[in-house]
């Protein structure tokens, strides 16, 4: 007689197991306590923040006018220019400037010659953006710069025609000689910037209008 007894307690013992185990469910699911995951109004918050973060960026991006293009090249040359100072105080050598139509790039004597700097990050030769131009005044006087050669001279070198020739020089007295203007515009757009150099070493961006 004891096997049906046990026989008829089985389902009530596994009936018992099985809703203890419905409310130990019911109650983590609602234990605000206990983190699972990210609910969907939480998703949603955090794609929201994104999209916003994005539409700034996005609206960060196109806000850069071509002046605002023109002006940040010009105050790029003022501090490299400080910068090509500093360091030929603290090496005692002298640095060279030379502009063309497009571009500009440093360089350093090496006692009988200039050379470009090539291993330098930051005094490296720089291209300006398209359609962007440089205006170099030398005293107040306007100099043509360009890769033009000169055909007059029939003798002259090609490898002389190529090497650096620098404008302007940024000595280790910590002056700049001679006194430069050097505009900054672009194709189609009234405003330009001037970045002036004097031959106490001051050097300055200020905004000119053609």
């Amino acid at each position: 007689m004891a096997l049906p007894a046990a026989k008829a307690c089985l389902p009530i013992l596994v009936h018992g197991t099985l809703n203890n185990r419905k409310f130990n469910i019911r109650f983590y699911s609602s234990n605000p306590g206990r983190t699972n995951g990210f609910t969907l109004l939480e998703l949603m918050i955090v794609i929201v923040i994104i999209a916003i973060l994005f539409s700034f960026a996005t609206l960060t991006i196109r806000s850069s006018s071509p002046e605002d293009s023109i002006r940040e090249e010009a105050q790029r040359l003022q501090r490299l220019i400080q910068l090509a100072l500093e360091e030929a105080v603290m090496k005692n050598t002298e640095y060279g400037l030379e502009f063309k139509q497009n571009s500009y790039q440093f360089l350093t004597y090496t006692g009988d010659q200039w050379q470009a700097i090539a291993d330098d990050k930051l005094l490296r030769e720089r291209e300006l953006p398209e359609n962007m131009e440089i205006d170099l005044a030398i005293e107040q006087t306007d100099i043509i710069i360009g890769d033009t050669t000169d055909n007059d001279d029939e003798d002259s070198d090609d490898e002389d025609e190529e090497k650096p020739r620098p404008q302007v020089f940024l000595l280790s007295s910590e002056e700049i000689t001679p006194e430069f203007s050097a505009r900054f515009s672009l194709h189609g757009i009234a405003a330009s910037y001037m970045v002036n150099g004097y031959i106490d070493g001051k050097n300055e961006v200020k905004a000119d209008d053609f």
